[in-house]
């Protein structure tokens, strides 16, 4: 690989995006199941779905935040992978030049 501290960055950040965008779709799931399943005492739904949907808000804000910080993650890797491979081009370049002088 083109840089072993790009591998260990792209790992750190994916990872931790992803935890954030994990967490976020479970916390917001929960709440609006809970929200869905809560009742008046004339047995009607409490909230309603855009009610649920407001509520849901930060854990969207959230949900993007997750997902860019593994975007990032991701081009780090593509970076990383496009200089390896560059790198092995240029190594290859070099050997042949030696091999036909």
């Amino acid at each position: 690989m083109y840089s072993d501290r790009l591998v260990n960055v792209h790992f750190w950040v994916a990872l931790i995006g992803a935890v954030t965008y994990i967490v976020a779709m479970w916390v917001s799931g929960i709440m609006q199941g809970l929200m869905w399943r809560d009742y008046d005492e004339y047995g009607t739904l409490t909230y309603t779905f855009v009610e649920s949907v407001q509520a849901m808000h930060p854990y969207y804000v959230m949900r993007m935040i997750g997902g860019l910080i593994f975007n990032l993650g991701t081009w780090i890797c593509l970076y990383n992978i496009v200089m390896t491979v560059r790198q092995a081009s240029a190594k290859r370049g070099v050997i042949a030049a030696t091999a036909k002088a």
